[in-house]
C-alpha cells in the first residue's frame, strides 16, 4: 500500500474514532446531567418535606396565640375601663405578631408540597424545577435567619418598650414593666421556637454540590485498530 494511502486510512479510522467517541460522550454528558440534576432535586424535596411539618405547626400555634390575645385583649378594653391602656397596648402588639406571619408567612409550612406539583417529565422541565428548588431553599435560608438574627431580638425588644412607656404613662410603672416583660417574654419565645431545619438543609446542599459543574468534561482518551497497526488519541 502506498505511503499516501496508508496515511490516509489511519487518519480517516482516527476521525471516525474521533466522531463516535464524541457522540458517546455527548450521550454519556446528558444521562450524568440528567442523574445529577434528579438528585439535587431529591435532595431539595426530601429536606423540604422532613421540615415542613414542624414548620407548620409552629406557624399555625402562634397565629393562633396572637389571634386569641389580639381577640381576648380587645375585648377587655372595650368592655372595661381597668387596665384599658395596657389592653389597647397588648392587642396592639398581637395584632403585629399575627400580621406579620400573615403577611410574611413561614415559607416552610408549604414548599414540599408546592415543589413536588411541579412537572419535571422533561430535562428541560428538570432544569426548570430545579432552578425553583434551589430559590426556595435560599428563600428559606434567609428567612430562618433572619427570625433568628440579632435584628429580630432588637426588634421585638423595642416593641416592648414602646409599649411598656406608654402604659407606663397612662397605667402606672407597675403595669408599664408588665406590659413591657410580657411583651418581650411572648417574643422571645416565638423566637427561639422557630424551626432552622432550612438553615442547615442550605449549608448541607452547598457542602454536597458545590463546585460541581455539569458542563466540563474530563479528558477522554482512545486507542483503536488501523490498516498501519494501532492509532491512538484524546478529546475534550
Amino acid at each position: 500500500m502506498p505511503l499516501f494511502q496508508k496515511i490516509s486510512a489511519i487518519i480517516l479510522v482516527s476521525m471516525l474514532c474521533f466522531v463516535s467517541n464524541m457522540a458517546c460522550a455527548q450521550e454519556g454528558d446528558i444521562k450524568s446531567s440528567e442523574s445529577n440534576i434528579s438528585e439535587r432535586i431529591n435532595f431539595i424535596q426530601t429536606s423540604f418535606d422532613k421540615g415542613q411539618t414542624s414548620a407548620k405547626v409552629w406557624s399555625h400555634t402562634w397565629m393562633g396565640v396572637y389571634g386569641a390575645l389580639t381577640g381576648l385583649q380587645t375585648y377587655q378594653a372595650m368592655n372595661s375601663g381597668h387596665q384599658r391602656a395596657y389592653n389597647i397596648v397588648g392587642a396592639s402588639e398581637s395584632f403585629l405578631g399575627l400580621a406579620m406571619l400573615t403577611v410574611n408567612p413561614f415559607h416552610a409550612c408549604s414548599s414540599g408540597s408546592d415543589l413536588r406539583r411541579i412537572p419535571e417529565s422533561t430535562l428541560e422541565e428538570q432544569k426548570n424545577k430545579l432552578d425553583k428548588a434551589e430559590s426556595w431553599l435560599e428563600r428559606n435560608y434567609k428567612q430562618e435567619k433572619l427570625g433568628r438574627s440579632w435584628l429580630n431580638h432588637v426588634a421585638v425588644l423595642a416593641v416592648g418598650v414602646i409599649g411598656g412607656g406608654i402604659v407606663w404613662h397612662n397605667n402606672g410603672h407597675k403595669s408599664g414593666m408588665t406590659s413591657a416583660l410580657t411583651s418581650f417574654a411572648v417574643s422571645e419565645v416565638q423566637i427561639w421556637t422557630q424551626p432552622t431545619r432550612g438553615i442547615s438543609d442550605y449549608n448541607d446542599y452547598h457542602s454536597k454540590y458545590k463546585g460541581s459543574d455539569n458542563g466540563i468534561r474530563e479528558k477522554n482518551y482512545f486507542i483503536a485498530a488501523s490498516p498501519n497497526g494501532f492509532v491512538a488519541g484524546i478529546y475534550f
